[in-house]
């Protein structure tokens, strides 16, 4: 196959085991607003997709959001060719509710299961990138569970902020995620998120430069995502307790 071009500056995935999954993948476009099927694992080398839950009732739920470097669909894969717990079976959401969906144009390398755990065997740089995606992907799941709705709105959309913005200087916030995503995410209304966003440009908290936004206060946001002060902003149909 032809070598996958990508970047492994910002990735958490050791040259080793990136070597061996470029062995073992296939580079595939996924084009923005599709659904990555779950017949392989992929890798994300480029680009950004979610990981969405789409229950009987339409109210749609983004619970994980997957950057280069973070691996897709391995759960479902993997499940098949597993036993699980009975009581982890009776728990179990329909994959069917399930769907990785992409956000921007992507490249990703798509891996067939049967492939990915052979070469687990006798790989150790990769069991240890496989160990490393579990833990993020509970550490997110976590992450989102204490987000609880209990807080101010304007606490979960900063603590949201503050979780998803790059390391880089000044820090920014993706370009692809609209008011829309948050809200669906954080269940508030997308009003809510507008005027929560209103604000924290009123306060220099962040400040949009053209199509993208940065952080200009990351110290203040932090304060406000633990819930030390608050933005002065109330959520739609919100009473408050005298935080916001």
């Amino acid at each position: 196959m032809a070598v996958a071009k990508y970047n492994n500056e910002n990735m958490l995935i050791s040259d080793e085991a990136m070597e061996k999954l470029m062995e073992i993948g296939t580079e595939v476009f996924l084009p923005a607003g599709s659904r990555v099927h779950n017949d392989r694992i992929h890798i994300l080398l480029e680009g950004s997709c979610s990981l969405c839950i789409y229950p009987p009732s339409g109210e749609q739920s983004t619970l994980i959001f997957f950057e280069p470097g973070m691996m897709l669909n391995f759960v479902p894969c993997l499940l098949k060719r597993q036993r699980l717990h009975a009581i982890t079976k009776r728990r179990m959401v329909k994959r069917s509710e399930f769907a990785v969906r992409v956000r921007c144009d992507s490249r990703c390398l798509a891996i067939e299961p049967d492939d990915f755990l052979e070469a687990l065997k006798d790989s150790l740089p990769l069991n240890a990138m496989l160990v490393h995606a579990l833990t993020e992907n509970v550490l997110n799941l976590l992450s989102l569970a204490s987000n609880s709705p209990l807080m101010p709105a304007s606490q979960r959309v900063c603590r949201f902020l503050s979780e998803i913005v790059g390391s880089d200087h000044p820090q920014s916030v993706p370009v692809k995620l609209t008011y829309s995503e948050i809200a669906t995410h954080l269940g508030v209304h997308s009003i809510t998120v507008a005027k929560i966003f209103k604000k924290l440009k009123e306060e220099s908290i962040v400040e949009k430069k053209g199509r993208s936004m940065y952080i200009r206060d990351a110290e203040r946001l932090h304060r406000i995502a633990q819930g030390v002060e608050g933005l002065g902003c109330r959520a739609k149909g919100e009473d408050g307790d005298g935080r916001d």
